[in-house]
């Protein structure tokens, strides 16, 4: 297998900052790829000074560029308007530091020495520093590309700079070597709006988190005393049924279809409580649009939506804890946490955005965006105990059988290796 002799990856969230589920991929992907023996240097972005400049993990380094402006997302004191233009500058000073840096490092390589670099960039928010490197350096670049949630997911408004985003994505695709993809259904998309097929490599994510691997270990006993604790939080004396949705409180997640499913879940089962786990997307209002959904179907005293993110711990403490785990997205490029869920050994229902060989056999899937047939699939789930501890098992053996950080990892070395010949 060609390796590549040196490897620059810009990544706008990188850890302890993590918001998405990119910064879940670049924490997962940092040990893998620190072991790989292949000089690593991971650009990362920073809108505070406190944490540390500069990390080394065996062969990779992790630089936090920090950017006047990404500091301003935060503060809700300041008008929307003015936090969306700050976060705008803050990547573009990142991208253009990103980018120097890396030219910067290549400039005084020469002839032999210079073969084998290659740059990985990941999603749009990191296409300027990719751009300039392979326009300006000649550098190959690999465009990993985990979603397109901003401007071709479903079920919610366009916003205005949609046409940037899309010609900024296009014009890394066409300058890529390789483009990296974590699930068949994007690189369906993506060849669907006429992207180079050749040139793009599924590479899904791997599952592993300390944490949850740590839980799945522990005896009956202990997972047990866990899910009578969290249970007890929203079920009087952990009595009933606890359905949880773990994600942004975006329209395209499926979490309004999930509220409207609610009213039929409690015909059946008086006493269901669904947890939403997760807040807005920043500059949105997607915790207000969601508030009125419950409210008109009247479902407040059986959906708790606490509107902030949560720990992993506390996450997968919530995924043990549920009846059933439940992820109706519309729009999923590949969809982390029903594959954590799974691996949790939990019965999972998921929306029509997952691909199915995301999820194989190991969940039940929504053919369609509709609370009829949601409210189905979770009444099939909490109705049939033994049922749901079946597709439970099969969830937990389909996602070991075919995922790992370690074969991820393996997997995007090679693609970099390719895009270096």
């Amino acid at each position: 297998m060609d390796r590549p002799s040196r490897i620059y990856a810009v990544c706008s969230e990188v850890p302890p900052e993590i918001v998405g589920g990119l910064g879940r991929y670049a924490e997962r992907m940092t040990a893998p790829l620190g072991e790989s023996g292949i000089p690593i240097e991971v650009l990362g972005a920073a809108g505070r000074r406190r944490t540390p400049r500069t990390e080394r993990s065996g062969d990779l380094t992790l630089h936090r560029l920090t950017s006047a402006g990404l500091g301003l997302v935060g503060n809700p004191r300041l008008p929307r308007p003015l936090r969306l233009l700050g976060r705008t500058a803050g990547l573009l000073v990142f991208n253009l530091r990103a980018a120097a840096r890396i030219l910067r490092s290549e400039a005084g390589r020469s002839g032999p020495g210079r073969a084998g670099a290659v740059v990985a960039v990941h999603d749009w928010m990191s296409c300027p520093a990719g751009i300039l490197c392979r326009v300006l350096g000649r550098l190959p670049v690999v465009f990993h590309v985990h979603t397109r949630e901003l401007n071709a997911a479903p079920g919610r408004r366009r916003p205005r700079h949609a046409l940037v985003l899309d010609a900024l994505e296009t014009a890394q695709a066409r300058l890529a070597r390789l483009i990296v993809v974590p699930s068949a259904a994007m690189r369906d998309e993506l060849t669907a709006r006429g992207w180079p097929a050749d040139r793009v490599r599924v590479v899904p994510h791997g599952f592993e988190d300390p944490e949850l691997l740590r839980l799945a270990a522990l005896p009956e006993e202990e997972r047990d005393r866990i899910r009578s604790e969290v249970r007890r939080r929203y079920l009087p004396g952990g009595e009933g049924r606890l359905v949880v949705f773990a994600g942004r409180l975006s329209s395209h997640k499926g979490v309004h279809t999930l509220v409207r499913a609610v009213p039929r879940l409690v015909e059946e089962h008086a006493g269901t409580r669904v947890v939403l786990v997760g807040a807005e997307l920043p500059q949105t209002d997607d915790a207000a649009v969601l508030a009125r959904v419950i409210e008109e179907t009247g479902t407040a005293a059986h959906v708790v939506a606490g509107n902030r993110f949560l720990p992993s711990t506390e996450v997968f403490a919530h995924f043990l804890a549920a009846d059933v785990c439940v992820f109706p997205s519309v729009y999923e490029p590949f969809g982390l946490v029903a594959v954590e869920a799974m691996a949790l050994a939990r019965p999972v229902v998921v929306g029509p955005g997952y691909s199915p060989e995301v999820v194989g056999d190991g969940a039940l899937r929504c053919g369609h965006d509709d609370p009829d047939e949601l409210a189905a699939l979770l009444l099939g789930c909490l109705g049939d105990p033994q049922g749901s501890d079946r597709l439970a098992r099969r969830g937990a053996a389909y996602v070991r059988e075919h995922y790992s950080w370690a074969r991820t990892a393996e997997r995007t070395l090679a693609a970099y290796g390719e895009a270096t010949r």
